[in-house]
């Protein structure tokens, strides 16, 4: 495993508020007692795959490689939390909190997080293929060379947040951009994205940066489609 760089929560004491279901209780207590607190190394991962994590609050936690697939993390707090290569595939995350987190090189395909607030957070190299992001915020948050293929961000707020840079772009092959707020995001984007309200319209190249330039994001660059890596 790799050594940590950052200070994050690694001990029971460190849990804000713990979820009301018994199973994800005891996942997040056997993780707690397989870290050494006396190490920088990860040497386990909170393993969660389905669990039901509704009423916690696990703000500033290390949870690097999670794996919270298909879990219920519908309201949680997870502000400031490592979830750097987490699995969320098809995970739950409606209205949860994930402002300043780290979700680079995370694993969302499918999940379900509309009205999630991800303010400021980091997701470079992130994949998120066809997730639900319908009126999420992303203000602010660093998008990197993420993989938002397919990924429904309509109603999302996106000002301010920076995508790609150059050819290592964010990838936003067929993503629904209808309704985005986007002024003064900035960075690299690839197409061609949907931006259609009642029915698909995807566009590329010159219009792609148009569209973004129409709506106060005149800096966002349109770079050569990519492929999945």
């Amino acid at each position: 495993m790799g050594e940590m760089t950052s200070t994050y929560g690694r001990s029971p004491e460190d849990v804000r508020r713990w979820p009301a279901d018994p199973a994800a209780r005891q996942a997040l207590e056997q993780y707690f007692a397989a870290l050494r607190p006396d190490s920088r190394d990860l040497q386990f991962e909170l393993d969660a795959e389905g669990l039901d994590f509704t009423g916690a609050d696990l703000s500033g936690l290390e949870l690097l490689q999670a794996e919270l697939s298909q879990a219920n993390l519908s309201g949680v707090r997870l502000v400031g939390a490592d979830l750097a290569g987490a699995w969320l595939i098809a995970a739950v995350l409606r209205g949860a909190d994930l402002s300043r987190c780290s979700l680079r090189k995370a694993q969302g395909r499918k999940c379900d997080a509309q009205d999630a607030v991800f303010r400021g957070a980091v997701l470079d190299r992130a994949e998120f293929e066809n997730a639900d992001f319908r009126r999420a915020d992303f203000s602010e948050a660093r998008f990197g060379r993420a993989w938002l293929s397919g990924a429904d961000l309509r109603d999302a707020d996106l000002h301010s947040c920076v995508f790609g840079r150059g050819a290592l772009s964010t990838g936003l092959l067929q993503a629904r951009l209808a309704g985005c707020r986007v002024e003064d995001a900035a960075g690299s984007v690839s197409g061609p994205a949907d931006v259609g309200t009642d029915s698909p319209h995807l566009i590329d190249g010159a219009e792609l940066w148009r569209w973004f330039a129409d709506r106060g994001a005149s800096l966002v660059e349109v770079a050569e489609p990519r492929v999945r890596e």
